[in-house]
């Protein structure tokens, strides 16, 4: 078996200076908790490792903590924000710069009048953060039937959750433009993951199958599983080399893997090495 390695691969920017600044904080607060406002990374195998080192999610509490607390790449909104700052000692925000260009593009057109529209998924940590930037001039749309919900006689504003398909993205935005001519458009998608996409769909053709490491809840992680998928090659959704079927891949000469933004360099090469001495022994 021979593996092909997507080199756009591995921790996008924003994930890897939000896990940078969760070990820097435990490394200084060595004798206390570090919380972080929901899971810093969808990743199982980096957030156990987090935890090792004193790293662990917020729960829902109301008194103060009294700790230092993280924004996780996501970001969160303005409410939140004056939350978490009456809680805890220290908010390190950890929100990755993509995300803060989407909510600086959010708040400043909300405050001119104009009725924001976010295409991606409404119940995704970074959407929800977004919308508050909004106040009550944004919704979130994610199929052509939510088109329907737009408001009338307003001013538009349209933004991408940053993890957004293209696809999806242009296909909204250009029947949007039909019917709202003055409608302002923004492409946030992050750049890094729009260059995983585009890197995936031309390693399809050349293998016999996918295999797409990273955590099952990783909303850019997931999007490549479907574009696999939607290229007609065998794909597997693997969280780390455990979860390798080995009997099933061991009848594809070629096998391409590409790891989600949130997937570290050490699982991903844990994936690779034991798809490689399954080939190798198969020879």
């Amino acid at each position: 078996m021979k593996v092909r390695i997507a080199k756009a691969s591995g921790f996008c920017f924003g994930v890897k200076r939000a896990m940078d600044l969760a070990l820097e904080a435990a490394q200084r607060k060595s004798r206390e908790k570090i919380f972080t406002d929901g899971p810093l990374i969808h990743n199982p195998q980096a957030l156990k490792m987090l935890r090792k080192r004193g790293v662990v999610p917020l729960q829902e509490e109301k008194n103060n903590i009294g700790s230092t607390v993280i924004i996780r790449s996501h970001g969160v909104s303005p409410q939140r924000r004056r939350e978490l700052d009456k809680i805890s000692a220290t908010v390190v925000d950890a929100t990755c710069p993509k995300v803060k260009k989407v909510q600086s593009i959010i708040a400043k057109f909300a405050q001119r009048g104009f009725f924001v529209i976010i295409v991606g998924d409404g119940h995704h940590a970074e959407v929800q953060g977004l919308l508050g930037y909004a106040g009550k001039r944004g919704m979130v749309i994610q199929s052509e039937q939510d088109l329907t919900k737009l408001p009338l006689g307003k001013k538009l504003c349209v933004v991408a959750q940053t993890t957004q398909s293209r696809k999806n993205f242009f296909s909204l935005t250009e029947k949007i433009k039909e019917r709202f001519p003055e409608t302002e458009i923004f492409d946030t998608i992050c750049e890094a993951n729009r260059n995983r996409q585009e890197e995936l769909k031309r390693l399809c053709p050349f293998v016999d199958a996918v295999i797409v490491v990273g955590g099952k809840e990783s909303a850019n992680t997931q999007r490549l599983v479907k574009i696999a998928q939607s290229k007609r090659v065998p794909t597997f959704f693997v969280e780390s080399e455990t979860d390798l079927d080995l009997d099933k891949l061991k009848h594809y000469k070629e096998v391409g893997v590409i790891g989600g933004a949130s997937t570290p360099d050490w699982s991903l090469k844990r994936v690779v090495s034991k798809l490689e001495k399954t080939g190798n022994n198969n020879h």
